[in-house]
């Protein structure tokens, strides 16, 4: 009896245990990346790229965001997409002298070459196809990039976006009404600050002047100065005339 209640105990741990390893397992997985469930024929592109490991899987999205010199590593992060036709990539800067531009399958986009931290690019891929690109300064060193845009096959074609700050807003994806509901405030806020100028400095012109009665005051005291002499002149010749003589 002792030895059967051992062996089931024993089982039941087994069972325990197993699941246990299965439910971590799974979600150990659920936490890697994604990647897209058949590889892209790139003709080699990816060769020297140091973190290509294929092709993650970003369907589904309609805006997409790419790392630039994540760290200040001289890659692109992550390398290599798979995304919807339609949908908007974003290229974000992070460290490094960078930028983006179509190479092989094209020279359609391209960005400025920048350093500044949190840079953004836009470009929104139409339809079908493989897009490669690189950062011109890097290329060398292996900074390549590519988009997969649904089948994959031919160039898809491409809406180029504007380069903006991630701080003030996508630059090319995002709610376009966001967007324009935040440039009227900043320029409420413009216009507000140049008419807070303004009157600060007509308030400043006046406070320096006086006013109506101040100067009123000057005119009569400037009058009775230049006539005092006079009344004075006047008064002691009267006085003269007025005294008796003896």
């Amino acid at each position: 009896m002792s030895t059967n209640d051992t062996g089931g105990v024993s089982r039941r741990d087994f069972v325990r245990v197993t699941a246990g390893a299965t439910a971590a397992a799974a979600a150990s997985a659920s936490a890697t990346t994604a990647y897209a469930q058949e590889e892209f024929d790139y003709g080699g592109w990816f060769e020297g790229v140091p973190n290509f490991e294929g092709t993650v899987d970003r369907t589904g999205e309609d805006e997409v965001r790419v790392t630039v010199g994540p760290g200040g590593n001289l890659v692109f992060d992550p390398p290599a997409i798979h995304v919807d036709p339609g949908t908007t990539v974003i290229w974000e800067w992070d460290q490094g002298f960078h930028n983006v531009v179509e190479k092989e399958s094209g020279e359609r986009y391209g960005s400025e070459l920048t350093d500044t931290t949190g840079t953004t690019y836009s470009v929104t891929f139409e339809s079908d196809g493989i897009s490669t690109y690189v950062c011109e300064p890097h290329q060398t060193q292996g900074m390549k990039g590519a988009v997969a845009v649904g089948s994959g096959e031919g160039t898809p074609d491409i809406t180029e976006g504007e380069m903006g700050m991630a701080d003030g807003g996508d630059s090319g994806g995002g709610s376009s009404g966001d967007g324009s509901d935040g440039g009227s405030e900043g320029g409420d806020g413009e216009s507000d600050g140049s008419d807070g100028g303004n009157g600060g400095e007509s308030g400043g012109d006046n406070s320096g002047l006086p006013d109506n009665d101040v100067l009123a005051l000057y005119g009569i005291a400037l009058v009775l100065a230049f006539l005092s002499p006079i009344a004075l002149v006047v008064l002691m010749l009267r006085q003269s005339r007025d005294e008796p003589e003896y």
